[in-house]
């Protein structure tokens, strides 16, 4: 995934990558508590070794957060990773009963959370929130409340924060870059499999409604993804496809094109998403066909029965509103009106987002990217009905694709 929403993923984007600023920005912001210790080396799998699991010797440079939980989820419930009005915290929030939501675990810090499974939830820390900053994956278990190192970093470059787990995770996808280049990875208990290297990331600005970086696997889990416009070329004067897919068994690549941005993978199958100039486009054993025509869809995600995608368009006056695309129809769905941005569903019928400020051509937004209104909400498909939400800010939600439990 992506490890991008909110919308804090919409704001302050058009400053220079060089400077450390991100297309891909988290809800860390309202959470930005990051300990940090002494440096220590980078924290890699070892051949044959269970995983994931804390790596023997090594101290990541930056510390865990701290985790508190009141009860522990539950087989078969739903569960997402927010933050509530009126703390800065990211809850484990238990929404099988929507009418009495429970908020099971808390952390008290950090950013790029997902949902490993039910019981473990993983995130990054660093040193801070400048470019190069040392930094360390973690992996909380919700059940014993203890917390192991996945991996650790003494340098993070632009696009580090990057990282998905395989459905039944057995494997760790991950960006890894610094100041010579920009690498994607495969970890697993067989080891580490460089699976891109390329150019480092250059200075320039960002288009956020067109930049992005997404790695992630299919439902199956036979196949990975990554989708980046950041880097074109691969360190030696050659051109790099923005959107190329791997086997997962051995690495090899089953597929690439040489355009492409905000692709997202389906939650059911192996059929990953991706826009063009002509619209929506589809990958998959078939071939690469069009979905939605003209559809300039942003920051798409996807629906965990697998049967939609929910995203943000840009309208004529720079705001973004929300959308829904059904997958097997082509249909789209039209949500408020109002400008709304960040569209990720907490379930298979309902979606999170976040209000903008009203864009005029009297009073413009700046850059093209719209404030927040500081109002977050819950559209309803089935009933076509939105209502406010105390969910700030959304990173996760359980379970991502058909089957899990």
């Amino acid at each position: 995934m992506r490890n991008l929403h909110p919308a804090a993923a919409m704001v302050a984007l058009t400053v220079l990558v060089a400077c450390g600023s991100s297309s891909n920005g988290s809800s860390h912001s309202t959470s930005s508590s990051s300990p940090t210790a002494s440096a220590s080396p980078t924290a890699e799998a070892t051949a044959g070794a269970a995983f994931p699991s804390p790596s023997p010797g090594v101290v990541a440079s930056v510390a865990a957060v701290k985790l508190s939980c009141a009860s522990t989820p539950k087989a078969g419930e739903k569960l997402a990773l927010v933050t509530l009005r009126g703390s800065a915290n990211v809850v484990v929030r238990d929404i099988t009963d929507l009418a009495h939501p429970v908020s099971r675990c808390s952390f008290q810090g950090g950013s790029y959370f997902r949902f490993f499974n039910a019981t473990h939830v993983s995130y990054v820390v660093t040193a801070s929130g400048d470019l190069g900053a040392a930094g360390a994956l973690y992996l909380a278990d919700l059940t014993t409340r203890t917390t192991s190192l996945v991996r650790a970093w003494s340098y993070g470059g632009f696009g580090s924060w990057g990282y998905a787990w395989s459905p039944d995770g057995r494997y760790l996808t991950y960006i890894s870059s610094d100041a010579s280049s920009y690498q994607w990875h495969l970890l697993s208990a067989a080891g580490d499999r460089l699976l891109l290297k390329i150019g480092p990331v250059p200075g320039r600005g960002i288009d956020n409604n067109g930049d992005d970086q997404m790695v992630g696997f299919s439902a199956d889990g036979k196949f990975v993804a990554i989708e980046q416009t950041f880097v074109r070329d691969d360190g030696s004067g050659g051109a790099v496809a923005p959107v190329q897919v791997n086997r997962v068994p051995d690495g090899s690549v089953a597929y690439s094109r040489t355009d492409g941005t905000m692709a997202a993978w389906a939650g059911a199958g192996a059929i990953l998403y991706f826009r063009t100039t002509a619209g929506v486009q589809a990958w998959g054993s078939g071939g690469v066909r069009t979905v939605s025509a003209g559809t300039s869809w942003v920051h798409p995600y996807p629906s965990p029965d697998g049967s939609r995608m929910a995203f943000s368009v840009v309208n004529a006056q720079t705001n973004h509103v929300g959308e829904v695309l059904d997958l097997t129809t082509g249909k789209l769905h039209s949500l408020s009106a109002n400008p709304r941005v960040g569209a990720a569903f907490l379930n298979a019928s309902l979606v999170w987002y976040a209000g903008e400020s009203i864009c005029t051509t009297s009073t413009p937004c700046a850059f093209g990217v719209p404030p927040l209104s500081g109002q977050t909400y819950i559209y309803d498909l089935g009933s076509d009905v939105e209502t406010n939400s105390i969910d700030t800010s959304f990173f996760d939600s359980w379970p991502h694709v058909v089957g899990q439990t």
